[in-house]
């Protein structure tokens, strides 16, 4: 497969970061395109009396978001600049990131998205690795997860003594 273009979506993680790296080196073995995806999501929550937030508070939280998604992809284009990758970014305002990298992939005609996993794994399996899941899910376009070698469980080797 010649990947002409490739998705990186990040949250600014240590394991987005490495997986953007895989990302570059990737698209340098093709076209050498990437598109760095971060996907701002304001964080907004209800105070006990049920009072609606004050319009500056509401304000400050989406730029907060959106200042935080830029740093993201910031980072991403400096990985592909040092690998001499072209980068285009795209910081997407949404509160669930799993369909905007879907859809924005697919604007930007990429070849393959790569993402860290930070899961699933027992202790956390409805909770962890919920955007990528929804990504690999749902995306026409294949999917690369790159997990931390320190978060997989141990292979389970043992044979059943009983028979």
């Amino acid at each position: 497969m010649f990947l002409e273009r490739v998705c990186i979506a990040t949250d600014g993680s240590d394991l987005a970061v490495r997986a953007a790296q895989m990302g570059a080196l990737l698209a340098r073995s093709g076209a050498g395109r990437i598109v760095a995806v971060s996907v701002a999501q304001p964080s907004f929550s209800l105070p006990d009396d049920g009072a609606v937030p004050a319009l500056d508070a509401v304000q400050r939280e989406f730029e907060r978001a959106r200042r935080a998604a830029l740093a993201h992809v910031a980072t991403i284009e400096r990985i592909a600049h040092a690998g001499g990758v072209s980068c285009d970014s795209a910081t997407p305002l949404a509160s669930s990131p799993g369909p905007e990298i879907v859809r924005l992939a697919q604007a930007h005609g990429c070849d393959l998205i790569v993402m860290g996993t930070h899961g699933p794994n027992d202790a956390n399996r409805l909770f962890a690795g919920s955007v990528a899941q929804y990504v690999l899910a749902n995306s026409p376009i294949p999917v690369l997860l790159l997990r931390d070698p320190r978060e997989a469980a141990p292979p389970d080797f043992a044979e059943d003594t009983a028979a």
